[in-house]
Formats: C-alpha cells, structure tokens, sequence
C-alpha cells in the first residue's frame, strides 16, 4: 500500500495500540500487584531488524532504552535463522536485559508466509527471584538469586519444562512468580495476533517500509530539538545519600555535550563499582539518561528507536554507572531513577523553561514483606509510596507523583489483602513542597503494622522498606530549580527509634514501620508566587501559615484567612534584600 501521510497516521497509532492492548492482556491475567496495579513492567513490538516500532505506554519509562538493546542481544544469541514459529526466548541477566534479576524478559518472533517480519518482547518486574530479599545489603550477583541465560523457554511451541522447575524450586512464591511469566506469554500472543490482523487487513507483507517511516520521523523531530540549543558541554557532578553499607561516598559526575543535532553525556570520573546492591549496567543508564532528553525537547512523538539515534552514553566500565559481573544490581535504581535530575541539573542554565524540578520520591522507595498468612500460605508482597513532583515553568508539581519511573499507587486495601499488615497512616505531609513561584508537590507520611499471624509459623514478616535517604539538610536534597528551593521533610522510623535508610529484617506483630516522603523541589523565586495562590494553598493546608509568612512572604490573617496586602509588601521587600 501506499504511504502517504493519513495512512502512517493511522498505522503509527495502530502499532502502538497493539502494545498497548498486549500491556492490558498481561495486566489481566497477571497474578500480582507488581504487574496490575504497579505497572512496572513494558510490551514492545519490533521490526525483522529488531528496531522497536512502538512501546506500551500504561509502562514503566526507564524501560524505554532497555528493549531495543535486550532484543539485539536476543538476536546476538539466536540470529533469526534460528528461529521457528512458536519459539519465546528469556532472560534475566542483568547485563544483557534491564539490571537486575528480578527482570525477567521475554521475546517471541512473529511470522508470516514462513518469513519472520517483526519481534514482540515483554519485561515485567517480578517479586522475586530468591537470593536474598531485595535488599542492598548483597554483596555480588550469586547472593542475589537465580540468573536465566538467554535460552528458549519454548522450542517450536514445546516448554522447556526445566527453566520452570528451577524458577519453582528457587523462589518463595513460585505460584505467583510463574503465573506472572505466563502473563507475559500472554502479552507476546496478544502482540502477535493484533499485528496478525494489521498486516492482514492493510496488506503489508512487511513492516520495513512503515517502520523507516515512523523511526525516521522521531529522529529528525528530536534532532531537529536538540539543534536549537547552543553547542558546548554542560556539567553536573552530584554526591549520592550515603548508601547502607558503603563507607565511601558516591559521586557521579555527567557532562552533557550538545553538538549539532546530537547529546553526548559522559559519566567518566564517577565512583569505582561497589560491594552494595546499587551497581548499574549499562542498558539502564542509557535509558534513564536518554529518557529526560527526549522528555525534554519532544514529548509529544512517540517512543520508537529514532529517539534514541541523536543520543550517545559515555560510561566507563567498572564504575556504579556501568558495573562489571558479578556486581550486586538489585537497587540500581537508587543510581539510576536519579539520572534525569542530573542530566537536568547541566542543562538547567541552556533551557530553564524546561527542566523540572527534583521530584521527592526519587529514587523509589518500595517495601517488600514475606511470611505466611494464618492459613499456611506464603505471601510476598510489594508496596511502593512516592514523593512529591518537582515543579515546572508552568506548573505547581503534583503532590505524591512518581517521576521517572512513571509507575502507579497500590492501594492500600491491596497491599494489606496481600501482607499481613494494617495501615495506620497515609497523609500529605503539609509545607513539604519545595517552595517557588511554582511549588513543588507535597510528599506524604505513612505508617505500617505488623499482624499477629495466629501461629508459631506465621509469626514474624520478614521487611525490606528502603527510602532514598534524601533531606532538606543532606548531600542530595530534592533540589528546586531556578531559585525554587528543596523540598522538605524525609526519614525513616522503627517502633519510633530513627532509622537511616533501610529495614531488613523480620518484624513481629505490632512492630511499626513509619517513614515520610520528601516533597518535590519548587520552581521560581517564591517571593514572586501570587499572594492569592499561597492563600489557596493555605486554605487546602498545604501550605502553614508559618510557612507562608517565612518563604513567600505572605501575611495571612489566622482568623479571616484573608491577605494582608500591605504587610505582604514589606515582608517581601525585606525578604527580597535578603535574597539578594
């Protein structure tokens, strides 16, 4: 058929809504809150070359730079030749697939007329892979759990029964594990079939055509951003929260290069690799530091690999950001979702219209709990609360948004039907947006407790609760953005005693876990904030009337709730000498 721009209209949102529809067909049948209510997991679709054409978009953003490399090295390991109709290939290695074990990737070829014309992959977040549980505290990758080689799951549509067997015999809810993989099973047959149908019912006896179109065109728009900005090289050098178990700090140091219509950014002199669960491997690097960019300039094109062509990684091997094996990954993240906030910090001076604020909840936090319920049943169970949104040029931030990673809140009626555990509090914590002429979104507080189990087996939980460790008053806070200031608040508690960074270990009934989320970074100078917006947020209690005399110098009457104009004015004038 011909071409002609309606029709890669069409076709373009067709491509993405087969991923899409894959994505709600794995939602469905999966068997945990990971995958249905978290959604830390991707669908993608490729052409015969492994160039990925479209990406779910209800996913997980860092997986984004992931997939087209996990398909290449799928590839690498079994070349088209060698496929057959029927055959799934899986992995888990962090270095070839998304970082870390509990990863696990799947991909199937599509055929038609006995020729292979396009790939369809899927990677899902899974509780578990035994090893120890999520926790930074491992040391290398074997203390971490159970590494797939690329191999075929399935041969010409038979099951290599084995791969199932070691995943049932190494994981503590092997039920829910494998339910989830045949999930993904799911989500590559859905993929197929909707592709089946397109080229059916349009004609195409082959994607190449469609798919230099569509990758074509992401390309040149992204190239055609990055060129408006002002060659040089930009730098941002950051020193992490200190990590549990590490004595030395963690630098990263990126410099971000723009040259023409290409970034460059460069990770050389950041800290060596480490004997915590922190390290990265590359694939993620260059996802979560392409992803800003293509956020940045052009948010609008969809997600292809011409995204990724005017973007180059520079990370010196044996370093955090690209670790060698057998390096512990599990909490890569605690790097990884901090890239975009340092690759926004070097290039906040070239365009400050569009870089965000540091969001509060960066990196995740997620709370993982074992044991068994009164009936004998194991249960694992993930919990993930989030910070507040950075704010923006435009826009206050959202209270308790994730950003980068782009997951969802799990209610709290699922995590305590899952866990053995009763929620005490869940509540925005007031005047921890970062304030600025946009505040940042508000962070929250939480509490947890442990239940009685009933019996000598179900007695004990055993916790994995980690928060990033950033704080107003700490080496990395929630930074604001062009005199926007940091978001507040952050810490982690247990039965009331301060606890660093983490908790890894069994808690008894009635042990509780109490921890508070730090808001987003504020954007702006908040002297320049409009009195009537501070009253707003005043009146929704987002903002003390404290806080709003001390940081945007507004004086506010505590029993008319109504501005003092006069007041205001030289409390802002006396701020703004102070400022200056």
């Amino acid at each position: 058929m011909k071409l002609d721009p309606v029709s890669i209209q069409i076709l373009w949102n067709r491509l993405i809504s087969i991923v899409d529809e894959a994505a709600t067909g794995l939602m469905r049948t999966a068997y945990t809150p990971s995958v249905k209510e978290y959604h830390d997991f991707c669908c993608a679709l490729f052409d015969k070359n492994a160039r990925m054409l479209s990406h779910s978009t209800v996913t997980t953003a860092g997986f984004l730079g992931i997939v087209p490399e996990v398909m290449r090295n799928f590839l690498g390991r079994f070349p088209a030749d060698s496929l057959k109709p029927g055959d799934v290939i899986i992995t888990n290695d962090p270095w070839v697939a998304s970082g870390h074990l509990i990863d696990v990737s799947v991909a199937a070829p599509i055929f038609r007329d006995g020729h292979i014309v396009a790939y369809t992959l899927c990677i899902v977040h899974h509780l578990d892979m035994g090893g120890r549980m999520s926790t930074l505290e491992s040391k290398d990758l074997f203390e971490e759990g159970l590494k797939i080689p690329i191999i075929k799951l399935y041969d010409a549509g038979k099951l290599n029964d084995t791969i199932f067997e070691f995943i049932r015999a190494n994981t503590r809810v092997p039920e829910k594990i494998l339910g989830d993989l045949r999930a993904q099973l799911v989500s590559l047959n859905v993929c197929t079939r909707g592709l089946e149908t397109l080229m059916d019912e349009y004609q195409l006896d082959s994607l190449e055509a469609l798919a230099e179109e569509v990758i074509g065109r992401t390309e040149r728009s992204l190239r055609a951003r990055i060129a408006e900005l002002p060659d040089g090289t930009y730098r941002n050098d950051v020193t992490l929260p200190p990590i549990p178990g590490v004595k030395e700090p963690i630098h990263v140091k990126a410099a971000v290069t723009v040259a023409g219509d290409e970034i460059i950014i460069d990770y050389t002199g950041s800290s060596p690799q480490v004997t915590a669960a922190i390290n990265c491997t590359i694939n993620i690097v260059r996802s979560y530091s392409s992803y800003p960019i293509k956020l940045a300039l052009d948010p609008g094109v969809p997600n292809n690999d011409g995204g990724l062509k005017p973007i180059r990684i520079i990370a010196p091997e044996g370093s955090v950001i690209n670790a060698k094996p057998p390096a512990a990954t599990w909490g890569r993240t605690m790097i990884a979702h901090l890239f975009p906030e340092i690759v926004f910090g070097a290039l906040e001076r070239i365009m400050p219209e569009r870089v965000l604020a540091a969001n509060g909840g960066s990196p995740a936090n997620e709370v993982y709990l074992h044991g068994k319920h009164r009936d004998g049943r194991s249960f694992m169970s993930i919990a993930q609360h989030t910070g507040g949104f950075g704010a923006s040029a435009r826009f206050d931030g959202y209270s308790t948004l994730c950003f980068p990673y782009n997951t969802r809140n799990i209610p709290v009626e699922v995590i305590e039907n899952e866990a053995r555990v009763r929620y005490v509090r869940k509540e925005f914590v007031a005047d921890s947006g970062g304030p600025g002429y946009n505040r940042g979104g508000l962070g929250q507080e939480l509490e947890f407790e442990i239940l009685d189990g009933g019996t000598p087996e179900a007695h004990f939980v055993e916790s994995s609760v980690r928060i990033s460790g950033r704080v107003e008053s700490g080496v990395m806070p929630a930074y604001g953005r062009c005199g926007g200031e940091t978001g507040r608040g952050g810490g982690l508690w247990l039965d009331g005693q301060a606890v660093e960074h983490g908790v890894y270990r069994k808690l008894a009934p009635g042990q509780r876990v109490r921890f508070v989320m730090t808001g987003g970074g504020g954007y702006g100078n908040p002297l320049e904030r409009e009195p009537e917006r501070v009253l707003a947020d005043v009146r929704d209690g987002k903002v003390s009337l404290e806080s709003a005399r001390h940081d945007y110098g507004v004086a506010i009457d505590a029993l008319s709730l109504q501005v003092n104009l006069d007041e205001t004015r030289a409390l802002r004038a006396a701020a703004g000498v102070a400022r200056a």
